[in-house]
């Protein structure tokens, strides 16, 4: 590495240092800027009608009002006509009844001397306009300082390589994977670099995730079940669906970032892990540079992995597909390696890294990387049982399960204890839903929509197939096979082999899984317990990007297998940098036809624009709840009941209550609420009451203040605390490991 004495040696790099803090300090500078309430609700009747002047910044208007009707009306900022090109962004936010007060977020740039609040009425009789209030917060400086420090740091990076290079050359190797590595991040992020978000089908469920989980950042809850849901009543998404990497994006966001340009950055950042990961794994695996780079880049550019990107917007299955490339690590050192080697007992760190990122990731990849998991297991069982290899796998399983316990836990509890809407899953045939065989050899990957391949055929189908790169990747492999046929000597060799062979096999298998040829239904039909796991699945097409990781492994060890062999015109290097740079231009024309017929985008600036009933197919709503309740409304009274005061805040609910009977409160029931008398302390009983809100009951003659909140189950908390004692335990002993290498070293 470059030492310290030699890069502060350089007038330039003390001159953009010197650069670098000015604007550090600019924006610290601005975090102390004018704050607050910069145009109150006396001044409501300007704001409404000529407008007001403003600065740039992040600006909140909140509207005070009142109204009888739901959902019938709206608000949103104007300006004077003629202003520069996107110099106010904002999204129009409706008026609910039920609510008093209603926030709006919008981007100003320059000076606007007639900025105004809209309101669109759409016929409302009883909208009535209480007041008008604009806030200015230090979201615009928090923002500076966010792109000053990161942009400071990759430049200064770059410059750190760009001098040791000139001090010490790098080889070709490294080279191509420093400058390779941006290159491929680059090429797969071009449908990022818009101003909008393409309208992928489960896009809005998880923005609406990642505000959630801001939200409860920036309140401070530390629920998983967020209140930002179902007009208040909350939904426990996160319970069954693991929100840890959203962390980013919501940090972000809770940083000032709107919520379009959030979910692009988490795009960018899965991009960078896909492809680092990718080649740490594939290199790992190979000992070659050029085979870590020449994976990661047939990896990273698969079709199914992009369609799931840019056009399903399914963000924990793309999430996931991160860390798969971890497990091909894993078991491949495991079972190629001899189980007397040294460091052959610390493998179960990747493969545990590997199963985690998974878990919290997408649970269904989870199910099917298990499953894969399993197959392999008993096809390589001989080397599976031999002690030192079974013990790898053996604490690869517990530490795996008490690293995740704080989610799995509560996950399987919910499962079993609760009925939710997705468990009509289980009575779901899917074989209809698989694709054709056609799509292997599918090569132009257009940017299809259609799914239902029974109907439509391939018309406008979604590209599945797994990339012409890679395709010639296999057919490559069938060359070498069939050139040295009986002539592969070594014990290296061999294994290589029939590693490639038990790759493309399991490759082969997931692909005819994902076909509508493969005996789904027939499978559902023969076992209640079959058929849930089935139709959790709900696409075939799924375990398309299970056998593009087993073909890419394949096609990894043809790449080692290039570099060995020796042409007069031609070199390994070369063949692998031509099968690369087929699967980038592919890989550009999908992308390209991604953004050129996308009938639909996002601009989303106002998050409040999203509205609170983004679930999807509300796979996690329990069942006897109807989403037409879930309105903004007032508890419900027994009779005999009387609520003297009430406030609700999130999910939790004070109230001063007189009476016999129960109160149904406007929060969705799962297990793990709780009612208790503020001044005692002493419980009340909870019940899901009708439409599933939470029903609490009250003893004969009872009177006082009442709180009710979710706060889980105790062994939730349990867990939650052994995978906290877990981590740090690893943590403690990596670093403890690590100190005694380098002193022995």
């Amino acid at each position: 590495m470059l030492k310290k004495s030699e890069f502060f040696s350089s007038r330039k790099v003390w001159v953009l240092l010197g650069v670098e803090l000015f604007l550090l300090l600019v924006g610290i500078a601005g975090l102390f800027g004018r704050t607050g309430i910069v145009a109150g609700r006396e001044e409501t009747d300007r704001i409404l009608g000529e407008g007001i002047a403003l600065p740039a910044g992040v600006y909140t208007a909140r509207v005070y009002y009142e109204t009888q009707e739901d959902s019938v009306s709206a608000f949103y900022m104007a300006a004077e006509e003629g202003l520069p090109f996107k110099t106010l962004l904002g999204n129009a936010v409706v008026f609910y009844t039920g609510l008093s007060v209603r926030e709006c977020q919008f981007y100003l740039g320059g000076g606007v001397e007639q900025l105004r609040v809209a309101v669109d009425y759409n016929g409302a009789s009883t909208l009535q306009i209480q007041g008008i209030e604009i806030v200015r917060g230090t979201e615009g400086s928090r923002i500076f300082l966010f792109w000053t420090i990161l942009l400071s740091l990759a430049l200064d990076r770059c410059i750190v390589v760009v001098m040791y290079h000139r001090r010490h050359h790098l080889s070709r190797e490294k080279q191509l994977v420093l400058f390779g590595i941006p290159a491929v991040v680059l090429l797969c992020s071009l449908p990022v670099f818009v101003d909008y978000n393409v309208d992928g089908a489960d896009l809005s469920y998880h923005l609406m995730r990642i505000e959630a989980l801001a939200q409860r950042i920036g309140q401070g809850e530390t629920t998983r079940t967020g209140s930002l849901w179902l007009a208040g009543h909350g939904y426990a998404s996160s319970l069954f669906y693991s929100d840890t990497f959203l962390v980013f994006p919501a940090l972000l966001r809770v940083l000032g970032f709107d919520l379009s340009s959030v979910y692009r950055m988490y795009i960018v950042a899965v991009n960078c892990a896909t492809v680092w990961i990718a080649y740490m794994a594939f290199y790992q695996c190979f000992r070659s540079r050029y085979v870590g780079m020449f994976g990661c880049v047939l990896y990273t550019l698969l079709p199914y992995r992009l369609f799931n990107v840019y056009n399903r917007a399914a963000v924990g299955e793309y999430t996931a597909m991160v860390f798969l490339p971890l497990l091909v690590w894993g078991f491949y050192r495991i079972y190629m390696d001899d189980p007397k080697a040294k460091g052959y007992g610390w493998n179960w760190i990747v493969l545990t890294t590997g199963f985690s990122g998974v878990i919290q990731s997408h649970v269904l990849t989870c199910e099917m990387a298990g499953m894969f998991t399993l197959l392999l297991c008993l096809v390589l069982w001989k080397k599976t049982f031999r002690w030192g290899t079974f013990r790898v796998l053996s604490l690869t399983v517990l530490v795996t399960a008490a690293v995740n316990a704080w989610f799995l836990v509560p996950f399987l509890d919910m499962m079993v204890s609760g009925k939710y809407y997705f468990g009509y899953n289980a009575e779901r045939l899917i074989q209809s839903w698989g694709g054709h065989p056609a799509y292997w050899l599918n090569t132009l990957q257009a940017a299809g929509t259609n799914s239902h391949y029974t109907e439509c055929g391939m018309v406008g189908a979604e590209p599945l197939g797994i990339g012409m790169g890679l395709l010639l990747s296999l057919g490559v492999w069938g060359y070498l096979c069939f050139r040295h046929r009986g002539e592969v000597s070594g014990r290296e060799r061999r294994q290589e082999k029939r590693a490639a062979g038990v790759a493309l096999a399991l490759g082969s298998t997931a692909l005819f899984m994902s076909t509508c040829y493969f005996p789904w239904d027939a499978l559902s039909r023969s076992n209640p317990a079959l058929a849930s796991l089935v139709g959790a699945l709900q696409f075939p097409t799924r375990f398309t990007g299970m056998a593009g990781l087993f073909m890419v492994t394949a096609a990894c060890i043809t790449g080692k297998w290039l570099l060995q062999e020796s042409w007069k015109a031609v070199t390994g290097p070369r063949v692998l940098l031509l099968l690369g740079a087929v699967a980038a231009v592919f890989a550009c024309y999908q992308m390209n036809d991604t953004l050129l017929s996308g009938d639909k985008f996002l601009r989303l600036y106002s998050a409040q624009n999203l509205g609170h009933s983004a679930v999807l197919g509300a796979e996690y709503l329990p069942e006897g709840a109807d989403l037409a309740h879930m309105k903004f409304h007032h508890p419900v009274l027994s009779e005999g009941m009387k609520l003297t005061s009430y406030e609700k805040k999130g999910l939790r609910v004070e109230a001063l209550v007189d009476g016999e009977g129960y109160i149904e409160f406007p929060l969705l029931y799962y297990k793990g609420y709780e009612a208790r008398v503020a001044d005692t302390g002493e419980k009340l009983a909870v019940a899901p009451g009708d439409n599933m809100d939470v029903r609490v009951l009250f003893p004969e003659a009872f009177s006082g203040k009442i709180q009710v909140r979710y706060s889980g189950m105790w062994y939730w908390h349990v867990a939650e605390a052994l995978s906290i004692l877990v981590c740090v335990l690893l943590t403690a002993g990596g670093a403890v490991l690590r100190r005694k290498c380098r002193q022995a070293a």
